[in-house]
Order: C-alpha cells, then structure tokens, then sequence
C-alpha cells in the first residue's frame, strides 16, 4: 500500500512540474485580409516575457505558467489577448484599431498620424471604397466624409460627370452649361493621385485606390497654395508592402435597370389629355368661353384618320418601355504585391464594364498600374510608379430619351412586316422612332491616360532627407460622331448626315523638390519640410465637322468622304505655376502641436504685374488626453481641440479665366473691299494689367473626441471662409465696343459645421456592430460686387438667378407660385390679366399688377442646407452587413424634366406630345398641384421649381468569408463571397427622373439606374 501511493505520488508531482516547465508557442499574426503582420509584438501578459513576428509574420515564445495570457499588438490595429490553455500553435487575426488615432494621413508632401493632425482632413479608406463596389472613385466617395457635397450630373455611362463642393462656393461664376446638372456656384477641388495633379478621377479604377484623404480648412489646404482653395483631394493607389508575394482577385458581375421613371399617358389616357389640351387653348383665348368642355371637343379636327384608327383598335405603345434594357456591369481585378526589407513591388491588372439602360451606351475602361520602391543603399531610395488608363465610351443618341417621353402612345413602332417605322404615324414628322436613334448615332470618346513619377530620396544622415520627383501626366483623346441617314436629325436627307471628330493632346508635369529634417530631444519634437515646385500644362486641341455623305458606312473615319465642310478649327493654351513652400511642425511634450505654413506662387495666367502671392497659414491643437486631469478618469478616451487659420489663392479658373484671357488678344475677321474679300484684324479683348489673386482666408475650431474606451468618437468642426477679390468678367457698355473684361470684383462668405460621429454599438467575439454618421450645413453669402453694383440677373438653363449682396451666391430669382386660378376667381384673375387654370404668382409690392422688377423675388437656392449620411457594418461570425444612406436637403431648382415634358407644346394641339401624368386642373378637378394642358398662362414657369432635397440608399451589401479552417484547407488567405445592391431607393418629393441632376438639359440625359451585383474576393 505504502509502495503504491509513494508512486502514486511520485506521478502526481511529475505532472505538476512538467506542467510548470517551459512550454514553446507558435503560430502566425495577420491582418483581417490574411496578409501577414511583420514586426507584430507577441508578450506574456503581465511580464516582460516577449517576442515579434518575422517577415512573414510568423513568431515563437517560450511561456511558462498555468494561466498563460498573451497578448498580440501591431501599431494601428486592436490588441488582443488570447488564453493559452494546452494550445501549442495559435494562429491571430488584428483588425485596424477603429478609433484611427494611429491611421497615417498624407497632408501634401508628407503625413501624420491622425492623432497628431492640427488642421480638418477626413479619409476614405480602401475598406469603405471596396464595400460601396462603385464604377467611378468619386461614386465610392459620395456620403462618406463631412461637408463633401457631390452631385452627380450626368447618368450616362462612365459619364463622370459631378460638382464636387467642399465647404460651400467659393466663386461666383455664371458661366456654366446646361449639361452641369443646372446651376451649381463654385468649382471642383483640387485632385491629386500619387503627387499629380488631375482635373478628374473618373479615369481611376475605385478597386486600385488605397485612401483618399480630403484636406478642407485652409491650414490643411495651405501647402497646395493657389491650387487649394476649393479643398485638396489626395488619392494613393495601392503599393506594395514588405512581405511574400501576396496574389488579389476581386470581381463582381451585374445587371442595373432604370427606375424612378415618370409616367406619361397611355392611349386611352393622351386621348383624355389631349381633349383637356383642347379645352385649355379655349380657355385661354382672350374671350375664352370657360362653359366649354372636353365632350364638346372634335378629336377629327386633330387626329388624322390613320390615328384614329390605331385609336380604334386600341393602339397604346409605351415608347419608354420599348427603349429599356438591362445594363451588365462587370469588374476584374487582380494584383500582386510582396517585397522584402529593402524592396518592395506591386502590379495590377483591372477590368470595368459598365452598360446603359438605353441600347448603345456602354463604358469599357482598362487599368494597369506598377510601382516599384527600392533601397539601393542605407541613403538612396528610388521609386516608380506608373498608371495607365484605356477607355471606350459610348454614349449613344442623345435624342431616343427625350423622343421616347415625346412621342403620342397612339403611334406604332413596327410596320406589318414587323420592322421598324420611321415614324410613328404619317402625321408625324418631327419625332421619328426612338429604336432607330440607337442604331444610327454614333457618339464614342477613347482616351488614353499616363500618369506616373520617378524619385530619388537621399537620406544622408539621420533624420535628414531630400526628394526629387518628377511626375508627368499625358492623355490622347478623341471623340468621334457620326449620325446616319435614319437617325432624326437627318430624318433620310443624305445633305444631313454628319460626322465629327475632336482630337485633344493634353500633357503636364509636376516636378517637386522636397527637403525634410526630423529632430526630437527630450519633450521637443520638429518636423521642417521645404518644397520647391514647378507645374506646366500644355493642351492641344483639333475639331472638324463635315456633312452630306453618301453612305453610312464610314461613320466618322472618313471625313473626306464628305461633300460639305463645316468647320475646321484648332486651338492651343499652356501654363505654367512655380511655387515655393514652407512648413514647420512642433511638438512640445506630445501635448501641444503647432503647424505653420507658407506658400509663394506664381502662375503665368495672370497679368505680369500680377503674378505672384504669398499664402500663409497657422494651426495649433492641444491633446488634452495627455494632461493629468484627464488620465485618471474612463469616461473620456480622447480630447483634441484644434484651430487653425490660413490663406489660400485661385488664379481664376473657377471663374472662367483661360490661359491668354487676362491680355488683349488680336481676333480674325473679314470684309469686303471693292470685289474682294479682305482678312482683317481687331482686337478682341480687353487686357486687365491689374487682375489679381482671388484669396481665401478660412478660421476653423475644431475637437476630436472620444468616449468609453472610443466606443462612441469623432469631430466637430466650425468654419468661417472668407472669399475676397473674387475673379469674375464683369460686363462693360456696349459702346466700348466690349462685351466686358475679368476683373477682381467681389466678396463672399461661408460659414458652416461639420459633424462625424462614430459608435462602437457591439463588440464581442462574434458579433460586431459600428454606425458613421456624418452631417454638415453650410451658409453662403455674397458681400460684395463690383462698383455700387448690388445685384447681377442671369438665366442657366432656364432657371433664374440673381447674385445679390447679402444673400447667397446664385440664388434662384422668380415669381413666388401661389396656386392655380379657380372658375370663382376669374374677375379677380381678369385684373392681373390671368383665366382661371393658369399658374396664379404672388403680387408682392401689392400694386395690382404682376412685373419683373416689382414681383420677382428670391425663392430658394440650388445648394442644399445640409447635408448627412450613416453607414452601418455588421458583422456575425464569418458574415457582413453594410449599407449606406445619403441625404441632401433644402435645395430646389428649375426642373428641366417638368420643363420639357409637361405640356411643352399644349398651346399647339395639332402636334400635341404625349405629356407627364400630373394631377392637372380641369374645371371638374380644381386643384392647385398643376395648371390645366394648353391654359398655363404667363407665369407658367413658377411652377416647375421644385424641391430637389432627396434621400439615397446608396448600396446595401452582404458578403459572407469562409472560415480559417477553411481558407487552411484550401491555401488560400481569403475567400468571400457577396450581393450588393447599388442604389437600390431614393425617397423624395421631387417627381421628375433624379433630383440631382434636376437641372440638365434632357438632351443627352439617362435614366437613373440601380444595380444587383454579386462578387467575390480572393486572397492567397
């Protein structure tokens, strides 16, 4: 007995000893995409018992204990603690630490950790871009950073059209074109992709983007100068990082559909409206006779008898739903990225596909990107990167929309031997059948695009370095277009057929000089950054348009084949900026930040005089975190306030000014002298020696906060932007014998707030929930104008607007709708010289009569007064779950739709086009909501003002990634499968096609669209 618990004894205690021995864990530490994590600290809780992952982010520890703990940690992603228990590999996943205090910003010729910012930056990152699944980058920044307004204008195709507005308008430019959206004060912000300036980024496939950093107050802005004032856009494509090669495959595959279509009338329903129509042009005639209605209308007397006899047999064609297709879209892309300690590479490859609604619209852009970053010693660094974009744009006829609302639904598409009609009926000779737009225009832009750098970074003592970088940006482009002989601008005349080609060379380079010292000692910190700059632009530009072919079938490839030339013409610009930077960082004991800079540009568009401004700025930001009174304490996990102040310079191109237009130019012109034609020359505008710098001067406050561990955190920022010398061409009296001259003219104003708030809602092993949401409102003012001129009247698009001292820039100027005049109020309608079922306005000086200068007054604006989003993730297990929702609000604008479509012809019933299916005034239906068909009166217009504000779903998406178990199985580091639905509702009163682009011009317009897309993203 003795002998057997001695050796029982014996046993016990060797277990307990071999189980406080040593023990060696391994295993690997990644990032949530799978790609290893080098240089990640691997420690035993509570001692200093530690290791790092190697290059491939593999690590070892010796541990000992019964209760082992370790915990993982990499700089900008969450700690995690791990229970060891009797694991001997444990394999780790870090996600990016979701309060972003240590995400890395780029602010213009360098970056910082967002902890350490003193001016307003917001950033997109390549997460929230590859959850939206956009076609076009500026789709994926839509509703995602604060006091970024983006209006799309253009629903086309890889159109790319948008007004992007940072923090308000900062011009007061009229000169804007009806294909705009409307009327939209202020210009676009400066883009940058990878150090070079761009006029737009639709060229760049969204799935190549790794950040977007938007720089907004003028201290942020400052170090772009004269290119910031309007904000700064900063775009890094992805690079490679050190570590295996790691091989990427992303794809989705779609089909969208047109939808929030207004509803025009069926057959039966036009042939109600157009006896309405009828009674309306009664009505109103002078001595109209109001006891007249619609039974008493003779539809003979306009309908021929081939329409009434498709009336007969219940002939009702839906023109729209005829020319609705569905549109694929499709995305590939793949790259590849690794490298080791002293080089690292990354290729790739991308494919985007993107079809209309409408037959003959389609968008096809190809994408290769390389970079290259090298060690070539422990003191040079050198670099390259290359983007190159191939597109085929097809935009199709720009007549089958609008013809498709026009067209009567009594018409026939087809003839009796089923192929297509030219024209609906005999009768009809002005609107031909939309199907055969789509087969007989041609309208195709190809462009290719280079964009690229090269630099060299000598690092030749510690803390000490200086770049040279050299980045040209080159893009051919040409548009061509062709209409043949069945399309409706030449309706089968051959003298009619057209074709146009419209050739553009466009190059630039930026080439910049960077000179950065760090240096720390004890609680001190600097940072100096010194950039000399140098930027040209050189475009190019060749248009030729030749009519009357003899065949369709050399579309626009051969001009010479046409026997009438129209126009040849030619044109060339170039500019050049050179600038001079300085900015000077300091840190005193990680607790007070201060930032100033100092900008001297030159820009050779304006007056020699002229040329060149000094822009200066100054921020300061306080970590109040770092204070004692705010360490002892869990409530409060973040406390920044920042306030900043600066300057910034536009050299007028927001407002029109082109390279040469500041100086006196010689024109051509030609006249007679006896029997001979003489060339002569005049001059053809008026030089300004002193047009000037347009200046920004922004004050922004700001606070970045945090709660409960950053559970709840974010910013608020208030601003007051002040736009002074505001360059705009001011008219001059005609008997100067000029239209006018560009001058510095003017004042603004904008004030506003900027929120972002974000909320970790759950947050458990299993289950994650976190909600952004963003809001901004903006007020702009105008304070002054030019001479004692208080107010300038302009019309875009047929919205009318005046710039008037005091209120906003470009606010909408007419009369104010008051309703629709009813059969008892027809003496009173009599004294305004009005009938009842016409637009009533309101006589606001109150003389009894309605005039322009005593009745017109300012009824709302086309920016809106806010604007907010939320984007919510959650994520269960393997699953995820993502939408977000956009709002604009307060905005209202001439709305082109209602314009156009509703009863634009009514006072003409023998050509009746088919109309809007609006609730209109008849004497059996007194409303107010529409005037009554061919009686709109006057003041019709009032009415098609509407109220644009809207509410959009921009994508809802649900994915699901396999397992690690899995992924092990099949060597692979990620696989996840989703469903995206893009644009999937809009809320909103505004009853036309898309409130955003209100304002277009219908010809040359598309549907708004919405997408279900599925996709799958491989990583190994």
């Amino acid at each position: 007995m003795l002998k057997s618990f001695l050796t029982l004894l014996l046993a016990f205690g060797t277990c307990l000893l071999s189980y406080g021995q040593d023990r060696t864990i391994s295993g690997t530490v990644t990032d949530d995409t799978g790609a290893p994590l080098p240089g990640a600290t691997v420690v035993q809780k509570g001692t200093n018992n530690g290791a790092q992952t190697d290059f491939d982010g593999n690590y070892t520890i010796n541990v000992s204990g019964d209760a082992v703990v370790l915990t993982y940690s990499y700089i900008g992603f969450s700690s995690k603690d791990i229970t060891v228990g009797s694991q001997n590999t444990i394999n780790v996943q870090l996600l990016e630490d979701v309060s972003k205090l240590d995400e890395v910003v780029v602010i213009g010729y360098g970056e910082v950790k967002r902890a350490d910012l003193t001016g307003s930056v917001a950033s997109v990152g390549s997460e929230q871009i590859e959850q939206a699944n956009k076609v076009d980058a500026v789709s994926a920044l839509q509703g995602q950073a604060p006091g970024v307004v983006i209006q799309r204008t253009d629903n086309k195709p890889g159109a790319g059209g948008f007004n992007i507005r940072i923090r308000g308008a900062s011009t007061i430019n009229s000169n804007q074109t009806a294909n705009q959206g409307g009327f939209n004060p202020g210009q676009n912000p400066l883009f940058i992709v990878d150090g070079i300036f761009v006029d737009d980024i639709s060229f760049l496939n969204p799935a190549d983007i790794d950040k977007m950093d938007i720089l907004k107050d003028a201290s942020a802005t400052a170090i772009y100068g004269s290119r910031g004032s309007n904000g700064v856009v900063i775009i890094e494509t992805k690079r490679g990082k050190q570590g295996k090669m790691r091989v990427n495959y992303n794809n989705y595959i779609g089909f969208k559909q047109a939808y929030n279509l207004p509803s025009v009338y069926d057959g039966p329903g036009y042939i109600e409206f157009l006896k309405d129509v009828v009674v309306g042009n009664e009505f109103a005639q002078t001595n109209g006779d109001l006891s007249f209605r619609r039974d008493q209308v003779d539809l003979t007397n306009y309908l021929d008898s081939e329409e009434q006899q498709n009336v007969a047999d219940g002939v009702s064609t839906d023109w729209v739903d005829l020319l609705l297709k569905s549109g694929l879209q499709s995305n590939h892309t793949i790259d590849m990225s690794g490298g080791n300690e002293n080089t690292t590479y990354a290729v790739g490859l991308g494919y985007t596909l993107d079809e209309g609604t409408v037959e003959g619209e389609d968008y096809n852009r190809y994408n290769i990107r390389g970079s290259l970053s090298s060690d070539l010693t422990d003191w040079l660094n050198v670099s390259v990167n290359n983007y190159v974009t191939s597109v085929v744009q097809n935009t199709g006829s720009w007549e089958a929309f609008r013809s498709a609302y026009r067209l009567k639904p009594i018409g026939r598409p087809y003839n009796e031997d089923g192929s297509l009609r030219f024209f609906p009926t005999q009768k009809e000779t002005q609107i031909t059948n939309p199907l055969f737009d789509t087969q007989n225009i041609t309208r195709e832009t190809r462009f290719l695009q280079y964009l690229g750098d090269i630099s060299l970074k000598l690092t030749p003592v510690n803390g000490l370095s200086f770049t040279t970088k050299f980045s040209p940006n080159i893009k051919y482009q040409r548009y061509g277009e062709y209409r043949g002989l069945l399309s409706k601008s030449v309706s089968g005349n051959p003298s009619n057929r057209r074709a146009v080609v419209d050739n553009t060379n466009y190059f630039s380079y930026t080439w910049d000089n960077i000179l950065n010292w760090n240096w720390s000692k004890d609680i001190h910190s600097l940072n100096v950054t010194g950039v000399v700059s140098r930027f040209l632009e050189r475009r190019e530009g060749y248009y030729s348009q030749v009519r009357n072919f003899t065949t369709d079938e050399f579309s626009f490839y051969n001009l010479d084949a046409g026997l009438d030339i129209r126009d040849l013409s030619s044109g060339f610009s170039k500019q050049t900026l050179e600038s001079y930077t300085g900015r000077i960082n300091y840190t005193l004991d990680n607790k007070y930040l201060f930032t100033v800079t100092g900008r001297y540009d030159g820009a050779s568009i304006l007056s020699d005089e002229n040329k060149w401004a000094f822009f200066p700025s100054a921020a300061f930001a306080w970590k109040m975190m770092e204070e004692n009174f705010l360490k002892d304490q869990n409530v409060i996990s973040n406390a920044k306030l920042r306030l900043s102040y600066g300057q910034t310079g536009n050299n007028g191109q927001g407002g029109g000014l082109a390279p040469l237009a500041s100086q006196s130019l010689l024109s051509s012109s030609a006249t007679n002298l006896g029997d001979a034609a003489v060339s002569t020359a005049y001059i053809g505008g008026l030089a300004n020696e002193d047009l000037t710098w347009e200046r920004t001067t922004e004050v922004n406050v700001g606070i970045d906060f945090g709660f409960l561990q950053n559970r709840i955190y974010g910013s608020v920022d208030v601003y007051n932007r002040k736009n002074s010398d505001i360059i705009f061409f001011s008219p001059l009296p005609d008997v100067t014998g000029f239209s006018g001259t560009f001058d510095n003219v003017g004042e603004s104003t904008n004030k506003g707030i900027e929120i972002g708030l974000n909320t970790v809602n759950i947050d458990n092993e299993n289950l994650t929930w976190t909600t952004n949401f963003n809001f901004a409102r903006n007020k702009n003012t105008l304070n002054k104008l030019y001479g004692d001129l208080d107010e300038i009247i302009f019309n875009v698009n047929g919205t009318n607007l005046i710039h008037r001292v005091g209120e906003s820039i470009g606010s909408i100027y007419d009369y104010e709708y008051e309703g629709i005049w009813q059969l008892d109020e027809a003496a009173e309608a009599a004294t305004f010289n009005q009938r009842p079922g016409q637009v009533k306005v309101r006589d606001i000086n109150g003389d009894g009569q309605i005039t322009p200068d005593g009745d017109r007054t300012i009824i709302g604006n086309v920016v809106p007064k806010w604007t907010g989003s939320v984007t919510s993730t959650l994520n269960y297990k393997d699953f995820d779950f993502t939408f977000l929702i956009s709002t604009s609000q307060g905005n209202s604008m001439m709305s082109n739709f209602h314009n156009a479509f509703s009863f634009p012809w009514d006072g003409e019933p023998t050509r009746t086009f088919n109309g809007y299916n609006v609730n209109y005034w008849t004497p059996e239906n007194p409303t107010n909501n529409w005037y009554q068909p061919g009686n709109g009166g006057t003041f019709q217009n009032a009415i098609k003002y509407r109220d644009i504000s809207f509410t959009k779903v921009g994508f809802i998406t649900l994915g699901y990634k396999l397992p690690d178990n899995a992924l092990n199985t099949l060597g692979l580091d990620k696989l996840r499968f989703y469903v995206t639905a893009q644009n999937p509702f809009i809320f909103t009163e505004y009853d036309g096609w898309d409130p955003e682009n209100a304002g277009r011009n219908h010809w040359g317009a598309a549907f708004l669209s919405r997408s279900i897309i599925t996709g799958i993203n491989v990583s190994f």
